[in-house]
Order: structure tokens, then C-alpha cells, then sequence
């Protein structure tokens, strides 16, 4: 019997500023939108119109046709709902929790619901944004924490289920992240030069600057080396300490040094990840790391903080290697390590049989079960 699902999110996933909460969310409900009727509330966007459909998905979007609305979207959302639940009357109400909650179970206690939550920020998210931005942000997750204990929550991780339930939570699933099978198809052509490739957005959570202060000890042992930048800079909110780290290398190499890409499609993603002899992941915390997984679906190993989420996402000493990337030493000497063309061909096979491991239709199809039962 085809059901009736309202997805809510803080963007969509064609939204300037989608990112893997996103890619997740497309992945798993443009498959259940093959049997199911679902429809995704989200924020608008500069030329975005206020309703399409995109990979079977209805998208409906609020805001202003002017802003990103990523602020705003956090006010509107949770006003903007009670209407949309008495409109489309939905058999499942799905909040995907991307960063921030938007209280459904408050505001909205009998409509049957699932919540998606990737990951939680803590203390990171004053990494990533100005104090007063983060404080709000912090006591939200805390709230979160507080008033979500009762409802069916999909997480994508271990450490986040362990997390939860001993937060008094009593019904968390796994569900792990898939890859794209396209990822698989690419062949590994690695660059002339020694490159290091960093995906992600240009914030202190994701651990940009920890990355960039390894540069100089890298380039002292490899001349060649360069670092290849692909990602957002979100200067609204961006803290100072940030701005002037980010500012220096921006200014102070050049761009056969470190190259700053800015935001690049999925098919330039594949390209660099095809051409890169090391995928970097200092993130401070990760949900679980999908990028790590794309990165080994083409044979790319991985480096990343030894934290929660990638220590799952990343096989240690396989599929890539974990090292607290935050004493730069440390970090840079691992760097140094593994820039090894003939080290790194011969984890080219673990590589991809571990993210062969990841698959969106067996997600898919869990996700359906709990949201269709």
C-alpha cells in the first residue's frame, strides 16, 4: 500500500549549500519515492522556483526567493509545518536533522514520526561558527537531546547509537551511508605531482585550518607536494580566528602550491578524487564520513582524525590511516608517509572492497521498512 511521506530538511539537495546530509537524503528517498508518495519541505534558494520535482521527489521550498535562507529557515520551517501536515496529511512525518532539530515531537507530539540524526556537534560547533551563532546552535542540540528520547531515530553510526542511548534514548537504528556505483567506475590516474585533496566545506568543524598547518612541514620533506582545495568558504558566521588562517594561505601561496577550487559539481568531485594520492579528513567530528567511503570507491586512500565516525568510516592501516590530526607533527609526518605512489597502489583493491561493503538500495530498503511500518 503506498504511503504518504512528508520529508523535512534545512536544504535540499540542490541547494548551494547541501553537503552529505543532503546526498543521503536524495539517495534514500528518490528510491522510496519510486513506491511511496514523498515530498520534501526545505529552504529556498536564489532561482529556485518554489515547487519542482527532482529524482522522483516533490520539493517544496520556503523562504525568501532572494536568500539562502540559512537562518531563516530554522524559524520558518517549524512554523511553516502545521500547515503542511493539515495539506498533504502525510502517514509519516520525517525530520532529517541536519545540524539543528526542528522540535517536531514539541510542536507536533501525536503525527507519527522518524528522525534522522547524522551527527552531533557539542563543543565542535563553536569551531565552526561565531559565538553567539554557536551558543545558539549548542543549547539546541542540548534541547534536542532532552525532547527527541521517545521518538524512532535512524543515526548512521555506532558511536552516535551508543551516544544516544545513553542519553536515555529508546529506539535508535543503523542505517550506513551508501556510494555511488559511478565512484566505482572511475580509474585511478594519479596526479604528476604528489597532491593531497581536502572535500568539504571551508570550516572549522570540518577542520580545514588543521589541514592547511601542515603545508609548510609537508612541502620541507616533498617540494612538490600540493594541496587541492575543493569546497565552500561560508564567510556569514565564519569566527575570526578562521577567517585570518584562512586569509593567509589563501594570500600567501600560490596556486601551484595550494589551490583553492571553490565548490565543484560531482563530476569534478570524481576527477579529483581520481587524480588525488590522498584524501585528508581532519574533521573535528563526523557523523560517519561518506566522503572517506566515495574516496575509497575509487581507490583513494584516506587520512583522517581519529574521531568519532571516521574511525568507523576508515579501516586503520587499510582503507586509510587515523592520526590525531590536531598535533600537526603528527599529522604532517603521516602525510609524508603514505604521499607513496607504490604504498598506496597496493591498498587500491582494500579500498574499494571495503566501500563495496556500502550500498544505498540495502539503505533504502531499511529506511523503508521503519518509515512504512
Amino acid at each position: 500500500m503506498q504511503k504518504t511521506i512528508l520529508v523535512i530538511n534545512k536544504y535540499c539537495p540542490l541547494h548551494p549549500k547541501a553537503g552529505g546530509a543532503e546526498k543521503n537524503l536524495v539517495e534514500l528517498f528518490s528510491r522510496i519515492a519510486e513506491t511511496h508518495e514523498v515530498t520534501l519541505l526545505a529552504a529556498r534558494f536564489p532561482g529556485a522556483p518554489q515547487e519542482e520535482r527532482y529524482r522522483n521527489i516533490r520539493i517544496i521550498r520556503i523562504g525568501s526567493p532572494r536568500s539562502e535562507n540559512v537562518i531563516r529557515i530554522h524559524l520558518l520551517l517549524p512554523i511553516a509545518l502545521g500547515n503542511y501536515l493539515r495539506r498533504i496529511r502525510p502517514d509519516t512525518l520525517f525530520e532529517d536533522m541536519s545540524v539543528l532539530p526542528f522540535f517536531s515531537p514539541i510542536l507536533h507530539p501525536k503525527q507519527k514520526k522518524i528522525v534522522m540524526a547524522h551527527g552531533l556537534n557539542g563543543r565542535h560547533i563553536f569551531s565552526s561558527q561565531r559565538f553567539f551563532y554557536a551558543l545558539a546552535g549548542y543549547l539546541a542540540e542540548k534541547l534536542f537531546l532532552l525532547s527527541y528520547r521517545r521518538e524512532t531515530v535512524i543515526v548512521v553510526s555506532k558511536w552516535m547509537r551508543e551516544t544516544l542511548l545513553a542519553r536515555g534514548f529508546r529506539n535508535v537504528k543503523i542505517v550506513l551511508n551508501g556510494v555511488d556505483e559511478d565512484f566505482f567506475k572511475i580509474k585511478k590516474n594519479y596526479a604528476p605531482r604528489p597532491t593531497v585533496l581536502f572535500l568539504g566545506r571551508l570550516e572549522g568543524r570540518k577542520g580545514i585550518d588543521i589541514l592547511l598547518r601542515t603545508f609548510p612541514l609537508v612541502r620541507k620533506s616533498i617540494p612538490s607536494v600540493r594541496y587541492a582545495i575543493a569546497g565552500r568558504r561560508f564567510y556569514f558566521g565564519e569566527p575570526r580566528w578562521l577567517k585570518k588562517i584562512l586569509d593567509r594561505f589563501t594570500e600567501g601561496y600560490s596556486k601551484d602550491e595550494i589551490e583553492f577550487l571553490g565548490f565543484v559539481s560531482e563530476a569534478r568531485k570524481r576527477e579529483l578524487l581520481s587524480e588525488a594520492w590522498i584524501l585528508a579528513m581532519p574533521s573535528r567530528t563526523e557523523g560517519y564520513g561518506i566522503t572517506a567511503i566515495e574516496a575509497n570507491a575509487t581507490g583513494t586512500f584516506v587520512i583522517g582524525n581519529d574521531t568519532e565516525g571516521l574511525r568507523e568510516a576508515i579501516q586503520h592501516g587499510e582503507t586509510g590511516m587515523l592520526v590525531d590530526c590536531r598535533i600537526t607533527e603528527k599529522f604532517s609526518k603521516k602525510i609524508i608517509e603514505w604521499l607513496n605512489k607504490k604504498k598506496l597502489e597496493s591498498r587500491e583493491n582494500a579500498c574499494k572492497a571495503w566501500a563495496r561493503t556500502h550500498s544505498w538500495d540495502k539503505a533504502a530498503q531499511e529506511v523503508t521498512k521503519l518509515v512504512t511500518s
